[in-house]
């Protein structure tokens, strides 16, 4: 029984060092988002970040779509409302 208590608490503890390590890429992905904000100026734009449902999200407005920084063939379709919604969301 011992052996299955120290799994369930390590099982608990490797959980938990997933959870911060994804926190800190986000983290990571948000400064470097920033970093080429900064340098496109006035050129090329790119499109707002939104956090939804524990991942990072562009918002497409015209296509009025959420899309998965990380997997593109991952998106979200949006109503206007949603959009509106989401706008007001931007990180």
């Amino acid at each position: 029984m011992n052996s299955e208590a120290e799994e369930n608490r390590l099982a608990r503890s490797k959980g938990a060092q997933e959870t911060r390590s994804l926190i800190g890429q986000d983290h990571i992905l948000l400064e470097r988002i920033k970093e080429v904000r900064e340098k496109c100026g006035d050129g090329v734009k790119m499109l707002p970040v939104v956090r939804y449902e524990q991942k990072l999200w562009f918002l497409d407005e015209p296509l009025r779509q959420l899309k998965n920084i990380r997997d593109p063939h991952d998106f979200i379709n949006l109503n206007e409302f949603e959009v509106e919604f989401f706008k007001r969301k931007v990180v």
